[in-house]
C-alpha cells in the first residue's frame, strides 16, 4: 500500500472511530474510567518499583555481577551474551514490558546490540507472576494446581523458544570487567524516577485505549466480544472469562492463548518503548505467535496425561 492510500485509509477509520465514540460517549468514558482504575491499582503498583528497581541494579552492576557468575550457564543454553542472565531475571519478577524497558537500556548503555536485543526480546515475554496468580485464581476456583501449572506452562514455553532460536554459531563467554560508578544515589533514582513514570503514563494511554476500543467494538454475540477482548487487551480477556460457562479445559486453553500472545494493548506498549531504537517488533511478534502454540501443544499433552488435570 502506498504512503497516499494508506493516509486515506487511517484517516477514514478515524473518522468512524469518532462517530462510534460520539455514539457510545458514556460507554467510552466507563471505559477509560475503568483503564485507568486498572493501570492505578494492577499496573502501577507492580512495575512502578520495578522499572526503577532494574535501573538502579543496571547502574550498580547487577547485570555484570550475574554475566559473570551465570553468564557461562546461560551462554551455554541460549547462545547470547551475559546479560541476557539479568534481562530474564528481572523480566521473570517485574513482568511484561519490563523486558523491553531493560533491553533498550542495555542497548542505550552499548552493553549488547539491537540484534541481540531483538533476540532477547523473543524468549523474555513474562506476565506478572502475582497478577496471573490473581486473575486466574477468579478464573479456575478451587482450583489451584491447574492455575500453577498454566503458570508453569507459560514461564516454560518462553524458554522452550530460547532454546529453539538459537543462533548457530557458538559464543564464547568473556568475563566482564566492573567500572565502578561516580554519580550519587540521588542523581540515579532521579532519573529511574523520570524514565519509570514516562513509560508508565505511555501504558496508561495504550490500556485505556484498547479497552475503549473493546467497547465500540462490542457485539451482540458474546464469543465474539470474548476473543475480542482477549485479542485487544489480556485483563479485560483474562476478566471475561471468569463467568463464562465453558468447560475447563476450552478456559485454560483461551487463558493460555490470550496470556501468550499478550493483547495489542501490550504490543503497542513494547513497540511504543523501543521506538527511538533499532530493536526490531517483529521478533516480539514471532516469538509471540510461536509462545501461543508451543504453551497449547503443553497444555494439551498435560491435559492428555493426566485426568485430574481438567477435573
Amino acid at each position: 500500500m502506498n504512503p497516499k492510500k494508506k493516509n486515506i485509509f487511517i484517516l477514514i477509520a478515524l473518522l468512524i472511530l469518532l462517530i462510534f465514540i460520539l455514539q457510545k460517549n458514556s460507554e467510552v468514558k466507563t471505559s477509560i474510567i475503568l483503564g485507568t482504575e486498572l493501570w492505578l491499582t494492577k499496573v502501577f503498583p507492580s512495575l512502578f518499583p520495578m522499572f526503577i528497581l532494574s535501573d538502579l541494579l543496571m547502574h550498580y552492576h547487577l547485570p555484570e555481577y550475574l554475566a559473570n557468575h551465570l553468564g557461562p550457564l546461560f551462554t551455554k543454553l541460549f547462545k547470547t551474551s551475559s546479560y541476557g542472565v539479568f534481562t530474564l531475571f528481572m523480566s521473570l519478577i517485574a513482568g511484561t514490558p519490563s523486558s523491553a524497558y531493560i533491553l533498550k537500556n542495555l542497548v542505550n548503555e552499548q552493553k549488547i546490540t539491537t540484534e541481540e536485543a531483538s533476540h532477547l526480546l523473543q524468549f523474555t515475554f513474562f506476565s506478572n507472576p502475582l497478577f496471573l496468580l490473581t486473575m486466574l485464581k477468579f478464573i479456575f476456583p478451587n482450583q489451584n494446581s491447574l492455575v500453577i501449572i498454566i503458570i508453569s506452562i507459560h514461564y516454560l514455553s518462553n524458554l522452550i523458544i530460547g532454546l529453539l532460536i538459537r543462533p548457530k554459531t557458538t559464543l564464547s563467554w568473556t568475563k566482564i570487567q566492573n567500572s565502578w560508578t561516580t554519580q550519587n544515589l540521588g542523581t540515579v533514582l532521579s532519573s529511574a524516577i523520570q524514565k519509570a513514570m514516562n513509560t508508565l503514563l505511555l501504558i496508561l494511554g495504550t490500556i485505556c485505549f484498547y479497552l475503549m476500543l473493546s467497547t465500540i467494538l462490542t457485539t451482540n454475540n458474546s464469543h465474539i466480544n470474548l476473543f475480542l477482548k482477549g485479542f485487544l487487551e489480556l485483563t479485560q480477556g483474562l476478566n471475561s472469562l471468569i463467568n463464562t460457562q465453558y468447560s475447563t479445559m476450552i478456559k485454560g486453553l483461551l487463558s493460555l492463548t490470550f496470556i501468550s500472545f499478550g493483547g495489542l494493548s501490550i504490543h503497542t506498549q513494547i513497540k511504543s518503548i523501543i521506538e527511538d531504537t533499532s530493536i526490531s517488533y517483529l521478533s516480539f511478534l514471532k516469538g509471540r505467535i510461536l509462545h501461543v502454540l508451543i504453551s497449547i501443544l503443553l497444555f494439551l499433552f498435560l491435559s492428555g496425561t493426566s485426568i485430574a488435570f481438567i477435573s
